[in-house]
C-alpha cells in the first residue's frame, strides 16, 4: 500500500470516529432552571399537610361529633338543615360567621356576600358551602392548606393554622 492510500484511509478512519452529533445548545437567552429547592419545600409542606390531617382526626374523634370528612381534607357536621335550593358555582350566597382557632379561641365573626367560584373566601370554606343549602347551619375544620395557608392572614389568623367556621347560610 502506498504511503497516500495509508495516509487516506487512517484520516478517514479518524474523521469517522469524529463525527458524532453535537449537543444542542441553550439560546443565550435562556437559563437552567434548578427546581430542587422548590421540590424540597413542596416536600415539606406535603409532609405537613399529612401531618395536620393526622391531628385533625385525632381533634375530631376527640371530640366526639359526628363530623364527615371531605375528599379535600376538611371536616363538616350541618348542625341544622335549612330546607332551600342546593348552592353551587356562580350562586350568590349571603351567609354569617363565627371564626375560631381550632382550640376554640374566637378570632372574629361577621357576615359575608360572595358569588360561588369567584375564590373570594379561602378554598375549604368555600368547597364546603358547595355541600349545604340555603337556610342550613353547619360546622367545618378547615386545615390551613385549606384555609389561610403558610402566610397565614396578617390581622388574625397566623401561618400555617387550622381553624374552625361556624356558618349559617341565608335562605
Amino acid at each position: 500500500m502506498s504511503r497516500s492510500n495509508f495516509a487516506f484511509v487512517i484520516l478517514f478512519c479518524i474523521s469517522l470516529l469524529s463525527c458524532k452529533k453535537q449537543n444542542p445548545q441553550l439560546p443565550s437567552n435562556k437559563v437552567v432552571i434548578d427546581n430542587s429547592a422548590s421540590e424540597a419545600l413542596l416536600a415539606i409542606n406535603q409532609n405537613l399537610a399529612i401531618k395536620e390531617d393526622s391531628l385533625l382526626e385525632i381533634f375530631v374523634k376527640k371530640e366526639n361529633r359526628t363530623f364527615i370528612k371531605n375528599e379535600l381534607g376538611f371536616w363538616y357536621k350541618i348542625e341544622q338543615a335549612g330546607n332551600g335550593k342546593k348552592l353551587r358555582d356562580k350562586s350568590s350566597c349571603n351567609f354569617s360567621y363565627k371564626l375560631l382557632s381550632i382550640n376554640g379561641k374566637f378570632i372574629k365573626q361577621g357576615n359575608e356576600k360572595i358569588i360561588l367560584g369567584k375564590k373570594q373566601i379561602v378554598d375549604g370554606l368555600e368547597e364546603g358551602i358547595k355541600l349545604i343549602h340555603r337556610g342550613d347551619s353547619a360546622t367545618f375544620i378547615i386545615p390551613w392548606y385549606l384555609g389561610y395557608g403558610m402566610k397565614g392572614n396578617e390581622t388574625s389568623v397566623p401561618p400555617y393554622t387550622s381553624i374552625i367556621y361556624q356558618i349559617r347560610v341565608d335562605k
